[in-house]
């Protein structure tokens, strides 16, 4: 805890200390502080939340807060105005649950990207969505934590996502509520790996340190978002622990995986399209024998699967997601009724070129790996 507790303050300290130079920055942009503040449930979504734990008690609750820096765009670019006027930031997220010796006390660090869905002089309804990494876990340990089958690491993803209304009080504050969804887990990097699923209202105050008035479209040159095809060849690859073995975590595997992809605009924000994957995974076919992992032969940890595919862009930023369909797996083509599913960030560094990251899973709720991934544009 208080380790946790001096992170954070540093981190509080950093903000403030580096706030002039960001200022100065991003003095055409519109520079904010945030706060909020919300009381929620832990989703029941494993047998360690539902009671399962030391104090057979369910775990049901939680109270967290968050201090967030952000950026308002002003409109001075097309983007701006096809996305509504955006914002975008990092935050600190600090959780307390209602039982805490066995879940510890997080905080995780994140970007967050938000935009109205609807806007107008004193208000307006926002999305938003958030990603980061985690940290102050009490993991599970076979001795002085053996019931915690839903976080296995000290560090987990942060996966967050948000619907409010938000009250402008001015030009600089105004409140907002909403709910949200928050999922923790850590990509099967360590086992257990449950997850913990998280679900509240919040209320929050924003106050703007700079404010700039918005530029309006028609002033700009360039007045429309240009939307490409996209023909993308990716190499992705992912580290991940092998289950059942006697000590947990003994042995890791990984995965490599080259994918060729089409994608389509659908308007200035969505795109579709197809993938193809074609890959190594060590985790198929491996035969665990206590501690001892014997690999199967590269040929039966061959795979190759067809995805449909759908991504929200903005700017340079997108967030893809997935849904495929193996083909090829133990080293011959057969099908079978199991899907795989992938969500991720991906940052294009230049128009030929982007990097990534992103979650695969099975079944929509079983982390495989976390893949992270370069590419080329054609």
């Amino acid at each position: 805890m208080i380790k946790s507790i001096r992170s954070l303050t540093a981190l509080f300290l950093l903000f403030f200390v580096a706030l002039p130079n960001f200022a100065q920055r991003h003095r055409n942009s519109g520079l904010f502080l945030e706060m909020h503040g919300m009381q929620g449930l832990v989703l029941q979504s494993n047998d360690f939340v539902r009671g399962e734990n030391r104090k057979e008690i369910p775990i049901k609750s939680f109270s967290a807060t968050d201090l967030r820096l952000g950026w308002q765009s002003r409109g001075d670019k097309a983007w701006h105005h096809t996305h509504n006027l955006p914002y975008y930031g990092i935050g600190i997220h600090n959780i307390v649950f209602s039982k805490v010796e066995e879940l510890g006390y997080p905080a995780a660090l994140y970007f967050f990207f938000g935009a109205p869905f609807s806007r107008n002089t004193k208000s307006s309804f926002d999305y938003e969505f958030s990603f980061g990494l985690s940290h102050n876990w009490e993991p599970y340990d076979d001795v002085n934590n053996p019931f915690n089958l839903a976080i296995g690491s000290y560090r987990n993803a942060y996966i967050d996502a948000k619907v409010k209304y938000v009250r402008y009080l001015g030009k600089r504050m105004s409140l907002d509520a909403g709910f949200r969804f928050t999922h923790f887990s850590n990509g099967a990097m360590r086992f257990p790996n449950a997850g913990i699923n998280l679900f509240a209202p919040f209320v929050g105050l924003r106050y703007n340190l700079i404010v700039r008035d918005p530029i309006p479209l028609e002033n700009l040159k360039q007045q429309e978002v240009e939307n490409k095809e996209e023909l993308n060849i990716i190499v992705a690859s992912g580290k991940r622990a092998v289950r059942n073995t006697d000590t947990p975590n003994h042995k890791m595997v990984s995965l490599v995986n080259i994918s060729l992809e089409y994608l389509k605009p659908a308007g200035n924000i969505f795109k579709y399209g197809v993938g193809l994957d074609l890959g190594i995974d060590q985790n198929r076919n491996l035969t665990v024998d206590g501690d001892n992992v014997e690999l199967a032969s590269k040929h039966n940890q061959i795979f190759s699967s067809v995805a449909a595919l759908g991504q929200f862009r903005a700017n340079r930023l997108a967030v893809q997601a997935g849904i495929g369909y193996e083909f090829l797996n133990d080293g011959k083509i057969q099908f079978n009724s199991e899907t795989y599913q992938r969500i991720g960030l991906r940052f294009y560094i230049h128009k030929h070129f982007f990097a990534g990251i992103a979650i695969k899973a099975k079944k929509f709720s079983r982390a495989d790996y976390i893949e992270w991934s370069v590419g080329y544009s054609i």
